[in-house]
């Protein structure tokens, strides 16, 4: 098990200990909302493939006997 005093100066907790994380937090932004928002558009993507997933399996089964 850790202790306490030594994770707090860990660089990779998130704990917000660099200029740019104090800055960003003033305006209420943090690393996980940054990391959300980078994924969106991954997201964004997977959402239109699987509309038109649907989509083309609709039409194929709707022209099936035409």
């Amino acid at each position: 098990m850790s202790k306490t005093g030594e994770s707090s100066n860990c660089p990779f907790s998130g704990d917000g200990n660099d200029v740019v994380s104090r800055w960003i937090g003033k305006i209420g932004v943090n690393r996980s909302l940054l990391f959300t928002l980078a994924l969106v558009p991954f997201a964004w993507d997977g959402v239109l493939w699987f509309r038109d997933a649907i989509s083309w399996v609709w039409d194929s089964v709707t022209t099936w006997g035409n």
